[in-house]
């Protein structure tokens, strides 16, 4: 999100390209131009440009507007000759403020916690491919917990090691995935995906490990996490 200082500024840049831009799409008489231009420089100059500073936005866009303002000020000031050959100039620029400037403005952002999260683990040699898949595991997890507890499937030890009808000795998530497949099985009649040996491998390698996968490692583990999701969203809404 961005930060109420910025997010106030951003609106008034929209409002002040509107009324740049309004004198280009338009005829105009040179009262009206007058009039108009020399209120549009004092807003760049006492609004627009210092708080463009204060943010260091630095732009060549920047520079050209302040010297076509500068320009229009002069005219406003003395005769205008040809109000339509102004309008010309100004169309080549006055696009690329919105671009150049306004969209500049837009994506200072404050960071996310997660982002901050992320860099300070950088030693560590994890990047972003760790962090979705991490979340893309732990998500399996958490989705198929939920839509067990909806529909009153136990996965506590016990009732795993009765669903399954064997004892457990290190109890997990697989476990738990598998009993939750088979009760779904016999009470919806739905076919779960099927958690790979892959998959196992590589939940512990990067929830336990730090492993670091790959990108088409992160994408195979996504792309079953999209179809569990779907699957589960199915058997919670029956």
């Amino acid at each position: 999100m961005m930060t109420k200082r910025v997010e106030g500024f951003y609106c008034q840049l929209k409002d002040f390209y509107n009324r740049v831009n309004k004198i280009r799409t338009r005829t105009v008489s040179t009262q009206e131009f007058k009039k108009e231009s020399t209120e549009i420089y004092e807003t760049w100059m006492t609004e627009i440009l210092p708080t463009l500073r204060k943010l260091n936005i630095k732009s060549g866009v920047c520079t050209s507007l302040e010297e076509l303002f500068q320009i229009m000020n002069r005219e406003a000031k003395g005769r205008v000759s040809s109000v339509r050959d102004f309008n010309q100039n100004l169309s080549e620029i006055v696009d690329a403020f919105l671009n150049g400037v306004i969209l500049k403005v837009r994506e200072l952002q404050s960071p996310e916690p997660t982002a901050d999260l992320m860099d300070s683990a950088l030693f560590l040699g994890l990047d972003t491919n760790w962090s979705v898949a991490t979340c893309a595991l732990q998500l399996q997890e958490v989705a198929t917990i939920l839509v067990a507890e909806k529909k009153s499937i136990r996965l506590d030890k016990q009732s795993v090691e009765r669903i399954l009808g064997r004892k457990i000795q290190d109890f997990s998530f697989n476990y738990q995935y598998e009993a939750f497949s088979k009760e779904v099985k016999r009470l919806f009649s739905v076919e779960m995906p099927i958690l790979t040996m892959y998959l196992r491998k590589m939940r512990v390698e990067v929830l336990h490990e730090g492993y670091n996968p790959q990108p088409e490692e992160k994408a195979s583990i996504v792309s079953f996490t999209v179809g569990l999701l779907e699957k589960l969203d199915m058997i919670d809404r029956m």
